[in-house]
Parts: structure tokens; C-alpha cells; sequence
């Protein structure tokens, strides 16, 4: 003879606690079996997730490795660093072949520069400002 146990309330039926234990065992169970079956899905996505952060640093250290470093180099940039402090003009402007004549006569730089007229700053005195 089964034995039921009766809940309080409106509209609850008797209810088995052989059978509620059995029925949480089978719901226990089946979440078990459900995260060892899910067990190869989890493994191989974290595998594609660590297989992308390996690639990402190997690249990185490959772009390291033949382009420098990228910080170094923004830093050099904005202090304003040559880039190549070696490399020189092979020739000065003095030293460097005079144009040929049919060109000289059609880019003429014989314009005349008139002299610019100093202006003298004057500053003014307390006094003068009083006005």
C-alpha cells in the first residue's frame, strides 16, 4: 500500500515521496549524463579558443620579428625620431647639375626680391596705459 503525503494548500494533490525520490534521481541523473555527453563539445571548443590564442601570438611574435617593435616605434614617431639617422644626401644643392638651357629659359628664377621694411616694436609704459 502506497504511502502519500498531503501538502497544504488549495488545489494540491497527495504526492508519493517514493516516487518524488525517484523522479529527482532520474532529473539528477539525466543532468549528469547530459554534461558528460556535452564533455567532447566543451573540450574541442576550448581547444578552437586556445588554438586561436596560440595563432594570434605566434603571428605576433612573427610581426615582432620582422617589423620591430610597434610601441617602440609609434613612441619614435611622436618624439619625433629620424627613422633612418644614417642615410645622407649623396650630393649638395651646390654640387647638383645645373638644368639645361631649354629649360632654364622656360623656368626663369631671375624675379627681383625687394628688402622688407623693419618695423620696431615699442612696448608701452605703465603710464601710457592709464589713457
Amino acid at each position: 500500500m502506497p504511502i502519500y503525503i498531503y501538502r497544504g494548500g488549495p488545489g494540491r494533490s497527495p504526492q508519493n515521496p517514493l516516487i518524488r525520490f525517484l523522479v529527482s534521481l532520474a532529473i539528477l541523473a539525466g543532468v549528469v549524463a547530459l554534461g558528460i555527453f556535452l564533455l567532447p563539445v566543451i573540450g574541442v571548443m576550448a581547444l578552437i579558443v586556445l588554438g586561436i590564442v596560440a595563432v594570434v601570438v605566434i603571428g605576433g611574435m612573427i610581426y615582432r620579428w620582422l617589423y620591430g617593435d610597434p610601441w617602440q616605434q609609434a613612441r619614435e614617431e611622436q618624439n619625433g625620431v629620424e627613422i633612418n639617422p644614417s642615410f645622407r644626401r649623396s650630393e649638395s644643392r651646390q654640387e647638383a647639375k645645373s638644368m639645361p638651357s631649354r629649360l632654364r629659359t622656360r623656368f626663369r628664377r631671375d624675379e627681383k626680391i625687394e628688402d622688407a621694411v623693419v618695423v620696431e616694436e615699442t612696448k608701452k609704459s605703465p603710464s601710457d596705459q592709464s589713457h
